[in-house]
């Protein structure tokens, strides 16, 4: 089974910021955060570059989409050099053919280095762009009085030009990186406030995205519409009559579309073979449709398979965020990656695992008390309060457990958790991947609600 991984994860971080607890791999599967993160490229105009409202240079949408990436931890590397106020695609195309070299722009501003475009296009994961609007709005030229000029002529031969452009632009970047994924902007009608003409504009801006759309999709590439968006609300994401840019409110609104595309390649089709008929078939499907769990390579789920001590801690701690802790309590995590062991000694500093006399037993299976006292755990860690039921859980074989563990299953019990017929909760019973997925989408459907 072949997967988006990055992608995928980048998703289930999201997912995580609302105290979902995914647990997806195995502990020989784990990878540190820094391996999930990505390099992000803005190619562009001014758009891309930030030029805002009032013709000065801000955050564009490049930039909030980099802090959404950010926010959820998914950002290793930003660089918006190559994106240049007045680029036509022939400029950008031009960079690419003589491997021009610019200053690397992040959030932190410009930088001293510099970098050739084809070693940031090859380094790339993520790469945007929103290019083409200047070869074509140079033909269609507003007066003093409210009137559009319109050279049909030149307009036609600009789209046609910049379309194949654009081809040539998205053939080269795809040469340079089969793998990176590359999300084209839409337009959007510049001239709001020119009534008369709002239906000559429309029909322009749509003729552009249907051209765009057509050539990125032949070429791999992702259509990004945002016309409705900025349409939901021109005046406040144009406010300025004379300045076709968006405001900072109109970028943040782009740089959601790019984000939720994002997020869209998580939502591709997984067929699993072994689930079928399984009492949490839907389950499964879900938090698998959502990134939030994965099958393996041979096309299967394993959702009576245990989870592991290490597995359990590592992606629950991911899912909070919590400052480095040095000490490390136990004495057997010593042979896991760098990454792992802090997630252990964050775990180990909130009072999510205790141990057995200094020893994690990494490798040992997760009992459902254990689970149980992990999930209550995480959700005191994120709401600062610990989970009062309403009422007792009802199985008949928890009442020597103290009350932490017994109101833990009550939580568990309330996600619906237990399979069990016999009225009893098997406290030490181990804990299975179809029961973490039915745990995982109820917990997120609650939180949606």
């Amino acid at each position: 089974m072949q997967y988006k991984k990055r992608f995928k994860m980048l998703f289930a971080f999201l997912l995580a910021l609302t105290l979902i607890i995914p647990v997806t791999v195995s502990a020989d599967e784990l990878e540190s955060n820094e391996d999930l993160q990505l390099n992000y490229l803005a190619l562009g105009d001014s758009l891309a570059a930030g030029i805002n409202e009032k013709g000065e240079l801000a955050k564009g949408y490049a930039d909030y989409f980099a802090l959404s990436l950010k926010e959820v931890e998914g950002l290793k590397s930003y660089n918006k050099g190559f994106a240049v106020p007045g680029y036509k695609t022939t400029d950008l195309l031009n960079d690419l053919k003589n491997n021009v070299s610019k200053s690397v722009i992040n959030l932190e501003g410009i930088q001293k280095e510099e970098i050739d475009i084809v070693t940031a296009v090859k380094e790339a994961d993520i790469i945007t762009i929103s290019i083409g609007a200047n070869d074509v709005l140079s033909f269609v030229k507003p007066d003093q009085e409210g009137k559009i000029n319109i050279d049909m002529a030149a307009v036609t031969a600009g789209i046609k030009a910049s379309g194949e452009n654009y081809h040539a632009i998205l053939t080269n970047l795809k040469q340079l990186n089969p793998d990176v994924e590359i999300f084209v902007m839409g337009y959007y009608n510049p001239f709001p406030t020119l009534e008369n003409y709002k239906q000559q504009l429309s029909l322009l801006v749509k003729t552009l995205d249907g051209a765009v759309k057509q050539i990125a999709t032949a070429n791999g590439a992702h259509f990004v519409d945002v016309a409705s968006a900025i349409a939901a609300d021109e005046a406040k994401y144009l406010p300025n009559p004379e300045n076709i840019h968006l405001s900072a409110e109109g970028y943040q609104v782009v740089a959601d579309r790019f984000f939720e595309a994002l997020l869209s390649l998580a939502e591709e089709e997984v067929i699993l073979t072994d689930i079928e008929g399984h009492w949490a078939e839907q389950y499964i499907k879900d938090v698998v449709a959502a990134g939030i769990m994965a099958g393996y390579e041979d096309s299967t789920f394993k959702p009576d398979q245990a989870l592991t001590r290490v597995e359990t801690v590592s992606t629950i701690i991911r899912s909070l965020e919590l400052p480095d802790v040095l000490d490390m309590p136990f004495a057997d995590v010593g042979d896991y990656p760098h990454e792992i062991k802090m997630d252990v000694a964050k775990a180990a500093s909130i009072g999510l695992v205790k141990g057995y006399n200094g020893y994690l037993k990494p490798e040992d299976k997760v009992t459902r008390a254990q689970f149980a006292l992990m999930v209550s755990r995480a959700y005191t860690a994120v709401s600062g309060q610990a989970y009062v039921p309403e009422k007792k859980a009802p199985y008949s074989d928890i009442a020597k457990l103290d009350a932490e563990t017994q109101n833990a299953i009550a939580l568990l019990h309330e996600l619906g958790f237990n399979q069990e017929k016999n009225g009893k909760f098997s406290p030490s019973k181990a804990v299975t991947r179809a029961e973490a997925a039915t745990v995982i989408w109820t917990f997120l459907s609650l939180a949606e609600n």
